[in-house]
């Protein structure tokens, strides 16, 4: 029997991937759907970035991934909503398109966390590549901490990194909550 590589064995299952989901460019590298914690970080992290090493990814892509991801899963981590149970949960893809890699992250909120979230996505949606390197080095200078930990960085470094806007959609439940998707496509 004639040793065959792991990187081989991966290009084959790709490709049979892709080829269910449209061509060579196209196909999904992570799917993920289930409790977001410290362990399951980690593992996001880490087949992500196996995945796109095995795709042939070049360092600086692997760079702007790995950063929008840390910030996506970061952004669910503060602002998503808990369950009763302590739980918070979320669903992520990671798909390679034509275009480069599209991340698309989807968790619970309610109300307020909409309607907070919706304000800051239309803000930075509307500024220049320019605008949002300003305002992410104001908001580094001013230190300015929220109750959840953060400085309002993550949307900021997202849309930075992504070269256009975010694509997201609030889908109200019958429960009042509200199905939160983020979209965010890193060119290649």
């Amino acid at each position: 029997m004639n040793p065959v590589k792991s990187s081989q064995l991966f290009l084959e299952l790709q490709d049979t991937l892709h080829a269910k989901t449209g061509g060579e460019d196209r196909g999904v590298l992570l799917s993920f759907s289930g409790e977001l914690n410290s362990e399951s970080t980690d593992a996001i992290m880490m087949l992500a970035e196996n995945g796109l090493a095995n795709r042939g990814a070049k360092r600086k892509e692997k760079n702007r991934m790995s950063n929008v991801l840390i910030e996506c899963l970061q952004n669910v981590s503060r602002h998503g909503w808990i369950d009763d149970d302590g739980k918070l949960q979320l669903f992520l893809t990671i798909d390679s398109t034509p275009l480069g890699y599209q991340i698309e992250s989807g968790n619970f909120v309610d109300f307020d966390m909409a309607a907070g979230l919706r304000s800051n996505l239309s803000e930075v949606n509307g500024m220049t590549h320019e605008e949002l390197r300003v305002r992410y080095v104001e908001c580094l200078c001013n230190n300015e901490w929220s109750e959840k930990g953060g400085a309002g960085l993550g949307l900021l470094s997202m849309a930075k990194k992504s070269n256009g806007p975010l694509d997201y959609q609030f889908q109200e439940l019958d429960s009042g909550m509200y199905l939160f998707t983020l979209g965010i496509l890193i060119k290649g």
